[in-house]
């Protein structure tokens, strides 16, 4: 999921077709986000549900620290969350508390879909924390010495914008490519010190390309939304030539 070179999905629309449909593809894991996308809460649970069915795993990006978001994504059969801004190891250490059952973690129980799913019910979801601040790069040794955390994952437009960077440094002929790519060079040389998966959100399979060069273990392609404009768009200018 978080090693070998794993490919995963993006999901922003509300959807549970479209869901199916991106994990019938063959994605190593989805992810449903809650933060960024259209997703509302009670689109979750049938996005969930159809990606179980392909048999994908799924991860939810919730939209912040809060342990009531984390909960509420675990309950509804993610088999891991996203933790966005997270700055601190005080921070990453209440994100992995919130995945897991007392005494080793400030989950409160209640495993509804997973309960009916077959699972362990007191196995604790995945944890990923994100890495998109000044601060968190400054503090990502302790943060990644948090025990529990199951991979870290790179938020690039946000860590390009902390550093005074254009969003477009991420694509590998930019010309501040360099420059970013050292950036992530240096995250992932300490995830990897560290023996922690990295991860990166991608536009693009040149983009998932050359942050595996960087070092990055797995990649997120682009959201679903922005390959289906792309794939419109390149149609209609097909159907249009002469």
């Amino acid at each position: 999921m978080f090693t070998g070179d794993a490919v995963g999905g993006w999901l922003q629309l509300p959807s549970s077709a479209v869901a199916e449909i991106v994990g019938s593809v063959g994605f190593d894991s989805v992810c449903v986000d809650t933060q960024h996308g259209m997703i509302g809460d009670d689109s979750v649970l049938g996005m969930l549900q159809a990606l179980t069915a392909t048999g994908t795993r799924s991860l939810v990006r919730v939209p912040g620290h809060g342990p009531e978001a984390i909960g509420r994504a675990l309950d509804r059969g993610a088999d891991g969350v996203i933790v966005p801004l997270v700055e601190t190891a005080e921070q990453a250490a209440a994100a992995v508390s919130a995945c897991r059952y007392p005494p080793a973690g400030t989950r409160s129980y209640g495993p509804v879909r997973p309960s009916w799913l077959g699972r362990d019910l007191l196995a604790g979801g995945r944890c990923v924390v994100m890495i998109e601040t000044v601060a968190a790069v400054a503090n990502l040794e302790e943060i990644l010495a948090v025990e529990g955390i199951d991979a870290v994952f790179v938020g690039p437009s946000d860590l390009a914008l902390a550093y005074g960077l254009a969003p477009a440094a991420q694509a590998p002929d930019a010309p501040e490519a360099a420059r970013y790519g050292e950036l992530i060079e240096g995250i992932t040389a300490r995830c990897a010190a560290a023996g922690v998966p990295v991860g990166i959100y991608c536009d693009s399979p040149a983009h998932a390309r050359r942050f595996r060069e960087l070092g990055c273990t797995f990649t997120m392609l682009g959201a679903e939304q922005a390959i289906l404009r792309a794939a419109c768009a390149e149609r209609l200018a097909q159907a249009r030539a002469s």
